[in-house]
């Protein structure tokens, strides 16, 4: 008789963002490719004056903002006041724009090819640092993340070419990691959605560790995905988002006691469905 894979967990959440840096929808189910998951990030908006792809890093007004996404592609917007465009409406940036204090341009995924697209703007070496904590959340004196597991195009670039993913196309985070960030900060709301994840893993009955899971092969409904390292955490996980009030002391904490991360990166390594409920095993 063939021994049953270990159960290490179930779905209990999905989620995509069809635009980039803006809050997304959860979902029921999902299709999952090498591309990640259907409809995740195939928007984002370019800032005009920085001349680089945008993040609510530095525009957190964009978080709220949410997107939802439509059989034909297309994403509604919904903004605090009620308003609602769609992302082929002709004044859908400058609805953007004119809420968040920038000029932006709306793009759809771009190829690879078009690497000014994805370029990052260029830094001055003496600017570096300052640079770094900014996005990053960080207060004087605080250690500078470590972006060392990362390949050159994540590195050089405001998404990875191709794409308009920060660092990898699946992100998973453990539900016996939030509740225990937020037992530890009992002033602060700390809900899945203020992290981004695709998946959220209930492990609550025998707890995962995170750093346990890079390398490892997980088969996650029908698909298998490959994790493949840490997800170093930004000042997004603090901005004001929906009902979700700001909250830096997750990012003093984060820092502290987690080393800058929270959740992993992954890929998918066969494409698949995942639903909501499904178990989890090593693949």
């Amino acid at each position: 008789m063939t021994a049953q894979p270990e159960i290490l967990a179930t779905v209990s959440g999905l989620f995509r963002y069809p635009v980039k840096s803006l809050r997304g929808e959860m979902l029921g189910a999902a299709d999952v490719s090498v591309s990640g998951m259907a409809g995740d990030r195939v928007w984002a908006f370019r800032d005009v004056e920085r001349n680089q792809i945008t993040s609510a890093k530095r525009s957190p007004l964009l978080l709220q903002i949410s997107a939802k996404l439509h059989k034909d592609g297309q994403a509604n917007l919904l903004l605090p006041s009620g308003e609602t465009v769609r992302t082929d409406a002709p004044d859908c940036a400058d609805i953007v724009s004119n809420f968040i204090g920038r000029p932006q341009v709306l793009f759809g995924l771009r190829p690879a090819t078009d690497t000014a697209h994805f370029a990052r703007a260029p830094i001055a070496p003496e600017k570096f640092e300052t640079y770094v904590r900014e996005m990053a959340g960080l207060e004087a004196g605080e250690t500078l993340p470590d972006y060392s597991k990362f390949p050159p195009d994540v590195l050089m670039n405001a998404t990875v070419p191709g794409t308009y993913f920060d660092g990898a196309t699946i992100h998973i985070i453990l539900a016996s990691e939030l509740r225990q960030l937020q037992d530890g900060l009992p002033g602060a709301m700390v809900d899945a959605t203020r992290f981004r994840p695709n998946i959220v893993l209930n492990d609550l009955a025998a707890p995962l560790a995170s750093d346990d899971l890079i390398g490892a092969t997980l088969q996650i409904g029908s698909a298998i995905v490959r994790i493949d390292y840490m997800t170093p955490r930004c000042s997004m996980t603090t901005h004001e988002q929906g009902q979700l009030a700001r909250a830096p002391q997750i990012m003093r904490r984060l820092v502290r006691d987690w080393k800058h991360n929270f959740g992993v990166y992954g890929a998918v390594a066969r494409e698949g469905q995942i639903r909501i409920g499904d178990q989890v095993t090593s693949a």
